[in-house]
């Protein structure tokens, strides 16, 4: 063969080589809010999104895609191919209680757990303006008066629907007051604001967006900002409702190839480990709570079991 066709061939394989693999990422990133802008998932998600977007090296961005608790961001996310591009933060409800209490398309098996980012404990709130300052207050009005006062929730079987339940079937006057569910946290403060729902459960960092009171909080011991605020436990609240805690990290479909995988958890980690989002954390009252693939993934099947027995308590 001549140096001239030796040229030829080689110039030939060159052309019909198949082209090199594209490193990840190298399109933007979409981070899903399985509910309504204004709530607690989303502004979390936002606070976290511009650390990862630097942490990750490509555009980022978030989505709001509402409903069903949660489950229809879950469910649309589940049939999306597992490239990492598509994620979504998920919560303790959305993951662990709707698939076991609905009937979607997705369950434990789902999912690419990425990385954990946070662990808040609810509280129990009302208007600054009500006239309840405690807990003996709450249940003296409702036992004087079935049927009056009404609690908000993001919707049935959210975290915030949990937390109301906890607060009153723990103190035995859950069939005294109404439930109101709300599409999203954003829309039910709404309507808590403007006096048309009385109570409210959710996370401090939804709390101190408005001018709210919290009453007691789900955790087991009472939260630095809040000295003042008795845990459920003090207030009467027995296992396994006193302690309840939203946490949540990113999820993708199941499947996602582990070099994609290992990328999205050293930015997740490195973007929550950034002075950026600490000082949202700090600023915000979120818990944060980091864990890696392996790690995400053993809690998150561990809580998928565990959580069996708060639906049972909470009778849903």
């Amino acid at each position: 063969m001549t140096i001239r066709t030796s040229a030829a061939a080689l110039a030939l394989a060159v052309c019909f080589a198949a082209p090199a693999a594209a490193e990840f990422p190298e399109r933007p990133i979409n981070l899903i809010a399985p509910f309504n802008a204004g709530g607690g998932t989303d502004l979390l998600l936002r606070g976290f999104a511009p650390h990862f977007e630097e942490a990750i090296g490509s555009p980022v961005f978030v989505s709001n895609m509402s409903g069903g608790s949660g489950t229809v961001a879950a469910s649309a996310l589940s049939g999306q191919r597992p490239t990492g591009y598509q994620m979504a933060y998920m919560s303790i409800t959305v993951s662990t209680i709707q698939p076991q209490i609905k009937n979607v398309p997705y369950d434990v098996d789902s999912w690419t757990p990425i990385c954990s980012v946070a662990a808040s404990p609810t509280l129990l709130f009302v208007n600054n303006d009500s006239p309840f300052q405690s807990m003996d207050d709450v249940v003296a009005a409702v036992e004087a008066e079935p049927g009056k006062y009404v609690f908000g929730s993001s919707g049935p079987g959210a975290m915030t629907h949990l937390t109301t339940v906890a607060a009153f079937s723990g103190l035995g006057i859950l069939d005294k007051l109404k439930h109101l569910p709300f599409r999203g946290s954003g829309p039910a403060i709404k309507e808590l604001t403007a006096g048309n729902i009385q109570f409210f459960g959710d996370t401090e960092v939804l709390m101190q967006r408005g001018d709210f009171r919290p009453l007691m909080v789900f955790n087991d011991e009472r939260l630095e900002n809040y000295p003042d605020v008795p845990t459920a436990a003090e207030v009467g609240i027995e296992a396994p409702l006193n302690e309840l805690y939203l946490w949540g990290g990113l999820f993708a479909p199941a499947g996602v190839p582990e070099d994609v995988v290992a990328k999205l958890a050293e930015a997740c980690e490195t973007a929550v480990n950034s002075e950026g989002f600490q000082e949202f954390a700090t600023s915000s009252g979120t818990v944060i709570n980091h864990r890696g693939p392996e790690d995400f993934e053993a809690f998150f099947r561990s809580q998928y079991e565990d959580n069996r027995a708060l639906i049972e308590a909470a009778g849903l």
